[in-house]
C-alpha cells in the first residue's frame, strides 16, 4: 500500500516533468527561441553526443525546462527523499538519451530529434500521442 502511494507520487512527478519538457521543447524550436537560446543545445553533431550534452544549454533553457518537476509540489505534500529520487532518475534518463553510444539502452528516439530537429521533442509516449514522433516523411527538414 505505501509502496503504491510512493510509486504513484513518483510517476506524477515524472509525468509533470515530461509534459512540461515536451511543451517547452516545442516552443524552444520556434525560430525566435531556437536562434537565440536552444541552438546551443544542438551544436554537437548527433553522432558525437555524450551524456554531457544533456546539460549543454542556455541558462534560461535550463530554468524553463526544469519547472515541470516542481509543479506537483503545489498539489502534493513535499517529501524530500522522494523528490531527490525522481530528480536523479530524470537526470540519468536524460543523460542516457543524449549519449549516442548508449542508445542501445532506451533506443534512438531522442538522438533522432538531434539528427532531424523536427520530431521526437520529448518522451516516446508523448510524441506518439501528439503525432510528433519520427516518421520517414519528417526526414526532410
Amino acid at each position: 500500500m505505501i509502496l503504491d502511494i510512493i510509486l504513484t507520487r513518483c510517476l506524477i512527478y515524472i509525468f509533470s516533468y515530461d509534459l512540461w519538457f515536451y511543451i517547452s521543447h516545442i516552443i524552444l524550436h520556434k525560430k525566435i527561441f531556437y536562434n537565440s537560446i536552444h541552438y546551443i543545445h544542438h551544436i554537437t553533431h548527433y553522432k558525437k553526443m555524450t551524456y554531457k550534452d544533456t546539460y549543454k544549454s542556455h541558462y534560461l533553457e535550463t530554468i524553463v525546462q526544469s519547472i515541470g518537476i516542481f509543479l506537483p509540489i503545489m498539489f502534493m505534500k513535499f517529501i524530500y527523499l522522494e523528490f531527490i529520487f525522481v530528480l536523479i532518475l530524470i537526470n540519468i534518463r536524460g543523460m542516457i538519451r543524449h549519449d549516442f553510444n548508449l542508445q542501445w539502452i532506451f533506443g534512438n528516439h531522442h538522438i533522432l530529434h538531434h539528427q532531424y530537429g523536427n520530431c521526437n521533442y520529448g518522451e516516446y509516449y508523448l510524441d506518439y500521442i501528439f503525432n510528433t514522433n519520427f516518421t520517414k516523411e519528417k526526414r526532410k527538414l
